[in-house]
């Protein structure tokens, strides 16, 4: 085997130093933005290769308004936005907002409120009231007294301004005020800033849904908590076979 020169290895010594020193700054990020315990979890979560064969989802509710998030920051108007209105939004690629996507959501009845600042929509989410489909291979049940939100985006250029937790408050009171019991929505355990800015405003976790995906088979299952607002995930990735839904353990 060739032996590098002295300079290589010198080289490759500073590379692998700095490619370090920016693994320890992440790390140190992580714990001092989310504490030890949040950052050794996703670190664990990392290292069973969530991600890639297994994901962990937080199942999270909401049922009281709170009126910090009411009121949007200046310039910007929020509502319900209207099928013709997202067409010619869905034109524009710096919405990512997938001209089928926006097809499939209206044709089942789900709405979409968000935000718009000169004549751009900058900000939205999508709430439906009938079991709705995440990805290609997975679509989420939940009890039909609940809203389940879904696909929420802030313009990159336009965070930081609380537009994503006024936008859902404001559509939570108004389902509140049709009838609807609250809001259900999941996040990624490994996204640790959504899962704490969902509990700064009010959200709360019930229960974990477990998406194993090993030999082409997808298995999900769902912990106790997601039985008491009827929150499954089913698989339907093979729709020549029939779905597997998620079974929940029985509780102890």
């Amino acid at each position: 085997m060739r032996r590098l020169e002295p300079g290589a290895r010198i080289l490759l010594f500073a590379i692998s130093m700095a490619s370090v020193a920016r693994f320890v700054r992440k790390v140190r990020r992580k714990v001092l933005y989310h504490g030890v315990r949040s950052a050794a979890w996703l670190a664990l979560l990392k290292g069973l290769g969530c991600d890639r064969w297994i994901s962990v989802l937080r199942a999270h509710s909401i049922e009281q308004v709170d009126p910090a998030f009411i009121e949007p920051a200046p310039g910007y108007t929020g509502s319900f936005i209207g099928a013709r209105a997202l067409e010619a939004f869905a034109r524009d690629p710096e919405t990512a907002l997938p001209a089928d996507s926006v097809r499939y959501a209206l044709a089942k009845g789900d709405k979409c409120f968000g935000f718009v600042h000169d004549g751009t929509l900058r900000a939205y989410g999508w709430y439906a009231t009938t079991p709705t489909r995440v990805s290609p291979d997975l679509k989420i049940h939940f009890d039909c007294g609940y809203v389940y939100m879904y696909r929420g985006f802030t313009h990159a250029s336009h965070r930081g301004r609380r537009l994503f937790p006024t936008g859902m408050t404001r559509a939570l009171r108004h389902f509140r005020a049709v009838g609807y019991k609250g809001m259900l929505l999941y996040v990624d355990a490994t996204n640790l800033e959504s899962l704490k800015s969902c509990a700064r405003m009010g959200w709360r976790v019930f229960g974990t849904v477990y998406v194993v995906k090993l030999f082409r088979r997808t298995r999900i299952y769902c912990s106790p908590g997601c039985s008491r607002y009827g929150f499954r995930v089913e698989d339907v990735s093979e729709p020549a076979r029939r779905p597997r839904a998620a079974t929940t353990r029985p509780s102890t």
